[in-house]
């Protein structure tokens, strides 16, 4: 088959929209096309490409030619021939590139924006947030675009150019590919192999993961190797392609958006808090884009289950996967150091070396990573880096590369605050090579009117997290008129990790504070007690716990401050002392399901060191131990004993917080604990209250 070719020049719109879709069907191509103007010379265009509007999906605020906008959240599994974007009006990058994963092969993503000339500016305007009158970050794709493969511009002041692909043999898809054959097989091992092997499958987008999910099922119940499969995700959408290649398999199937029935089989989808309490037996465990799913909930799953296959996207528009591969890893390693690896790389959608992936891999930075030990030993060099630097191809990747990696809510769009935004960023360096970045926030400077109206909950300024919530929740208007800087990110690259460098860039941020006159530091993170720990070691004090879990990292959100002026570390005391008081009397009605490892290390880092517990409590505990009173009895002595004690050395203080504080069942402990009952467990608790006591005597 001869393909067809694109002469961009010479042909007029329709003519050359046509051909170029002719020629990314024959090649497997998707491409890029920026139509720029005045957004109703835009629209008008739209009446010349008809076929643009053929099964298209349009973002935007209005409809377009009878074409619906949609939100992305519904994309999940749905193919598109055409994307529309009207970026006069929509500027969520976010959704842009999620929306660009359901466009198939021969589909032309058409972009209505601005002229290019004022497009920076305008996008600027809309961004609320951004430090610059002309956007940088989109200055940047507007200078790199041209240069690349499959991206075109028809503009209303010179007209069409573009560079065509070229475009080789005709594109086949083989379907299952044998990306999904060996995921079908990995999967397979995991339900009739050795138990507690877990499976981690590892893709960028449109590799059909979810596709391979169903289809393994379906050999399984053809085998009758499995009967019951349960399967989560972030949603029943996420998962709907495993349901439909599941029935498509097998023709008898009865299919619903959350279980799909084959014979005596039954795949079953459930949200991720009804898996994680399912008490009923199933035969595997499937965990679909557990990349967007809390990392807390999936070790616990981990636990829960002895036969799980987790699949996770690594490059995409949500920019979590990897953090999320490297995190997931360490678990997966400390816990079941048998699992194993299975990558897809081949697309299905779309061939392999399609100039739209390409595109908007380079032009958002979606494959971006931190470069590999070249074996220098340099030692670091820490430093306030200028904003003119950014404009260093090589070193934007870098820096971005690693924020994604190591922090799992990461997403393009933080590449636009990155270029835009007032952050200040903190970068260690060893030769050419970026090994670790701090991005600093600059909060509060608000005037006393405006901090009163913060304080009373009137007002809610864009952005200034923590000195607005510190603010409010206390009543004191100076964490919002006084100026300070929020560690909004620190990332160090996974080999040069423990040794420092965070610290090292902590202590740079914290000069960089007081040379501008910051009143305190702080930060906000997903309270996970070894993250606690880093912070507790840099002297921050925890002032503020969340009441709500984070719906990326499944934790708690938790507030560390450090005064730089006496007023605010006598303040980060105080307020650290009442969070230890508040934490005594909520437990049951806001936070009866907090781990008891994050309650261990919260109660030790906010308690006070003079404040011994009363005598009448340790008397009630020995005896306990001593058998002399019930648990019952004795319970009361056991929680101040927990509750006044730094118990985080002890053997067994999770167990006994659990019981005593957390007021978790014997049977729920038995479970969790692989202990034989309540008989066992008091004995598990006796002795670790001995520790406890003898702590208790040493202070």
């Amino acid at each position: 088959m001869n393909a067809p070719t694109v002469n961009v020049p010479s042909l007029l719109m329709p003519e050359f929209y046509t051909q170029l879709r002719a020629q990314g069907l024959h090649s497997g191509h998707r491409y890029l096309l920026f139509i720029s103007g005045a957004e109703d010379w835009c629209k008008d265009q739209l009446a010349e490409l008809p076929t643009a509007l053929d099964n298209c999906l349009l973002l935007a605020k209005q409809p377009l030619y009878g074409v619906e906008p949609q939100q992305t959240k519904s994309l999940l599994g749905r193919e598109y021939s055409s994307l529309l974007i009207n970026a006069h009006e929509h500027q969520d990058i976010n959704a842009w590139l999620a929306a660009a994963g359901s466009l198939r092969a021969g589909g032309v993503l058409v972009m209505l924006c601005p002229t290019l000339d004022v497009w920076p500016q305008q996008f600027s305007a809309r961004a609320h947030y951004s430090a610059v009158t002309e956007s940088a970050f989109m200055q940047r794709i507007l200078h790199a675009a041209p240069s690349l493969p499959g991206v075109f511009c028809w503009t209303q002041e010179h007209g069409l150019s573009g560079n065509v692909p070229v475009a080789g043999d005709a594109w086949q898809q083989h379907l299952p590919t044998p990306d999904q054959h060996g995921v079908i097989a990995a999967i397979q091992q995991v339900a009739c192999g050795r138990a507690k092997r877990p499976l981690l499958i590892r893709s960028d987008r449109g590799r059909g993961k979810t596709s391979a999910l169903g289809l393994a099922v379906a050999q399984l119940f053809g085998a009758q190797h499995c009967r019951r499969v349960l399967i989560t995700a972030p949603s029943p959408e996420a998962v709907a392609g495993a349901f439909e290649h599941l029935a498509g398999a097998a023709p008898n199937a009865q299919i619903t958006p959350t279980h799909c029935i084959v014979g005596d089989c039954i795949l079953q989808f459930l949200p991720l808090d009804a898996a994680l309490k399912s008490r009923e037996h199933w035969d595997l465990l499937l965990v679909d884009e557990a990349a967007a799913l809390p990392v807390a909930s999936l070790q616990q799953l981990l636990r829960r289950y002895s036969r799980l296959v987790f699949s996770t996207t690594v490059h995409g528009y949500e920019g979590s996967g990897r953090g999320f591969d490297i995190r997931f890893k360490a678990i997966l390693d400390r816990e079941r150091p048998q699992w194993r690896r299975q990558a897809m790389r081949e697309p299905i959608r779309w061939a392999a070396d399609d100039p739209l992936e390409q595109a908007l891999n380079s032009l958002f930075l979606l494959n971006a990573e931190p470069l590999d030990n070249d074996g220098s030993e340099l030692l670091p060099r820490i430093r306030v880096l200028d904003r003119s630097e950014l404009s260093d191809e090589g070193l934007l990747r870098q820096i971005f590369g690693l924020l994604v990696q190591a922090h799992y809510q990461t997403t393009p769009q933080d590449l636009q605050y990155l270029l835009d935004g007032d952050a200040e960023l903190i970068v260690a360096t060893s030769g050419s090579r970026v090994v670790g970045v701090c991005q600093l926030l600059p909060e509060g400077g608000f005037s006393l009117e405006l901090a009163i109206e913060i304080v009373a909950g009137r007002r809610r300024p864009r952005g200034h997290l923590v000195a607005q919530r510190l603010a409010h929740l206390n009543e004191e208007s100076r964490y919002t008129t006084a100026c300070s800087l929020r560690v909004n990110r620190i990332a160090v690259v996974a080999d040069m990790r423990r040794n420092g460098l965070g610290k090292a860039m902590l202590a740079a941020a914290e000069a960089q504070g007081r040379r501008r006159g910051a009143a305190y530091l702080s930060s906000s993170f997903a309270a996970d007690p070894s993250v606690i720990d880093f912070w507790l070691s840099e002297q921050f004090l925890p002032v503020c716990l969340g009441s709500r879990r984070d719906t990326a990292s499944g934790l708690y959100s938790l507030i560390v401050i450090k005064g730089l002026e006496e007023e605010f570390a006598a303040g980060a005391a105080n307020l650290c002392g009442q969070l230890h008081r508040d934490l005594a009397l909520t437990l049951n009605s806001v936070y009866s399901d907090i781990s008891p490892a994050l309650l261990l290390t919260l109660l030790a880092a906010s308690r006070s060191a003079t404040l011994a517990p009363p005598a009448g409590a340790l008397r009630a505990v020995q005896r306990y131990c001593a058998g002399e009173l019930m648990f019952e009895q004795a319970a009361a002595g056991m929680s101040c004993l927990c509750l006044h004690g730094d118990l985080r050395s002890v053997v067994g203080a999770e167990l006994a917080v659990g019981r005593v504080i957390l007021g978790q069942g014997w049977a729920l402990l038995a479970e969790q604990y692989e202990l034989s009952g309540r008989k066992e467990i008091e004995q598990c608790l006796r002795d670790v209250f001995l520790k406890i006591i003898a702590i208790a005597g040493e202070d």
